[in-house]
């Protein structure tokens, strides 16, 4: 081995200019996949940081027929019905309850609602709906009061995040303050349009600011669940008399509107009023009405998981989808990502298009530093056909090429890594601030301070070897084709 790094040294030092080539399109790529990789790990930890320590957890169990596991904007939380509620959610919280490895358990509801004030202005409102005391708990530095207070215990109400007060101040012309009863308004797929007043108990801006969240107000279970239609009885079907199912086809407008139809008699149209009692009983029993409007106070969509520890939230969520499968409880666990929807989701697809940049100039890197090796070797045929003429066998001259190659790739490795070590540092010492809401969940915050990751370095240096291994394969075969009585009489 110390015959053959000698020899490598001295082809390398001979060469120079080749060399310098070769090594310097690793040092290039070493240096690139330092860089970024870091910028990338740095969004992606932040990332992370923000949702699993401020709106997901680690872990979300949602119904195993709703098709969206996201909490914010998505669409499908509009859906009041069965496929987005929680089955039998007593069952899973006792299992939860008693599931070693769990530190918290958060319900959670979500929906959307535009707001006003007296019919005045417009502002549209993601809702999250948690139980106030646990939901802090769990999250204790996820926002800021700027005044007023957050929820507390079974009480109605609203908190507001800044990013609704400002286009709701603005369009009614007025201010919002603590203690102003604003006007929700939603569409839900149960019940139909939906409105409630709800007094503003609080105004609130997160610590971690992101697009999707910057619309995010609390508003209490009962308010939420009123909106969504989220009632014990969705659905009944109507028990009518044979008499009853006849009329339905028979009766037209005049005769319920009409003057002496089922609602009307000529001395209403003609201004005599009746009394409310006596237009309530056309009506008829209405004592079971009350059934069909009792909330649901077990109407769930997620539950939010922290985890004990360092446990892993990957294997707790193999575990529970097992166990949930295997009890048929109709729900599923599901990641962080997913959870988060598109904005987590954003690093992951930035990640694969990096990828996909490097194998193509990993390609690239393979077809220029081969063609340079032909050409070394080409000019060492004499060289080489010498070595195999004294008695260098094929084995010895396939080792001398891959060490030198290997050589180049893990001096100029460690340069590369050192350049874009330096340039982290230098990113880090600058402290370049995010002049948006999106560069700020790039950056992993307000600040960029990308991190170097262990790990992430050796497997750099370890592709770049592996580059510089298969681009000499070909220079190696080369080598090995070159007959030593020709080789030698070409001196």
């Amino acid at each position: 081995m110390s015959i053959l790094l000698k020899i490598a040294f001295r082809n390398l030092r001979q060469h120079k200019t080749k060399t310098l080539i070769i090594g310097s399109i690793i040092a290039f790529g070493l240096v690139i996949l330092v860089v970024g990789n870091s910028l990338l790990d740095t969004a992606g930890q932040g990332i992370r940081k923000m949702y699993t320590e401020n709106f997901t957890g680690q872990v979300v169990i949602t119904s195993a027929r709703n098709e969206n596991s996201s909490l914010f904007m998505n669409p499908g939380s509009m859906d009041s019905g069965p496929s987005s509620l929680i089955p039998d959610y007593p069952v899973l919280e006792a299992y939860l309850d008693n599931l070693a490895g769990v530190a918290k358990a958060v319900p959670q509801l979500t929906g959307f609602a535009t707001a006003d004030i007296d019919g005045e202005g417009r502002a549209f409102l993601q809702l999250f709906s948690v139980p106030p005391k646990e939901y802090q708990d769990m999250f204790p530095d996820s926002l800021e009061i700027v005044a007023g207070r957050f929820l507390q215990g079974d009480e109605t109400g609203i908190v507001l995040s800044q990013a609704v007060v400002a286009p709701l101040e603005e369009s009614s012309g007025r201010s919002v303050k603590v203690g102003d009863e604003i006007l929700l308004t939603n569409m839900n797929a149960v019940s139909g349009a939906k409105i409630r007043k709800v007094e503003v108990r609080g105004i609130i801006k997160f610590k971690s600011e992101a697009p999707t969240l910057a619309y995010i107000s609390y508003l209490d279970t009962t308010s939420m669940r009123v909106l969504s239609g989220m009632t014990r009885v969705k659905d009944a079907a109507a028990a009518l008399s044979a008499e009853e199912q006849a009329d339905l086809g028979a009766v037209d407008e005049q005769d319920i509107f009409g003057a002496g139809g089922a609602l009307f008699t000529e001395a209403d149209l003609t201004g005599e009023i009746r009394g409310e009692n006596e237009l309530l009983g056309i009506l008829g029993d209405t004592a079971e009405a009350a059934v069909y409007r009792e909330l649901d106070p077990e109407a769930w969509q997620y539950v939010l998981l922290k985890l004990e520890g360092d446990r892993s939230p990957e294997r707790t969520i193999r575990t529970l989808n097992r166990t949930f499968a295997d009890k048929g409880m109709g729900v599923k666990a599901y990641g962080w990502v997913d959870a988060a929807g598109g904005t987590a989701q954003l690093v992951s697809a930035l990640k694969l298009v990096f990828n996909l940049l490097i194998v193509i100039v990993a390609i690239v890197a393979i077809i220029i530093i081969m063609n340079t090796l032909v050409i070394s070797i080409t000019e060492r045929i004499t060289e080489i056909g010498t070595m195999r003429a004294i008695g260098a066998q094929r084995g010895f001259v396939r080792r001398m090429i891959t060490l030198e190659t290997l050589t180049i790739s893990l001096i100029f490795g460690v340069i590369g890594i050192f350049l874009g070590s330096v340039i982290i540092g230098v990113l880090n010492a600058t402290g370049i601030e995010a002049p948006s809401m999106f560069l700020q969940v790039l950056f992993g915050g307000p600040v960029l301070s990308p991190v170097l990751n262990a790990g992430s370095i050796v497997t750099n240096l370890g592709l770049v070897t592996a580059v510089g291994v298969l681009a000499s394969l070909y220079p190696v075969s080369v080598a090995l084709r070159i007959e030593p009585v020709k080789a030698m009489s070409q001196r």
